[in-house]
């Protein structure tokens, strides 16, 4: 027998809206789908979940102009720049596309 037990429910992550902040960010992410369709189910799952947790070589925060922004790549050639707004649960995605 363990020392410690699981509790009975594990505690489920709270669910994060994704929205795209323009235009830009839309068609972008329109055509990392359309290139990589695993490649961006995995990123939505990503930003739904967990999208402040960091993993090295995918997930960092950016610096510079772009402190505040998260960068989410999504293959070798594609990426996410976003912020979560923890207030509403809400990931805005300020860029979606090639390496900028």
């Amino acid at each position: 027998m363990l020392p410690w037990s699981l509790p009975e429910v594990l505690p489920v992550p709270t669910p994060y809206n994704v929205l795209l902040r323009n235009k830009t960010a839309q068609k972008g992410w329109q055509e990392i789908c359309a290139r990589d369709a695993q490649g961006a189910n995995e990123a939505w799952q990503f930003l739904t979940t967990n999208p402040e947790t960091r993993i090295p070589g995918k997930v960092k925060r950016l610096k510079g102009k772009l402190a505040g922004l998260l960068q989410y790549d999504v293959n070798y050639s594609d990426r996410l720049q976003y912020w979560v707004d923890k207030e509403t649960n809400t990931v805005w995605v300020e860029y979606a596309g090639p390496h900028p």
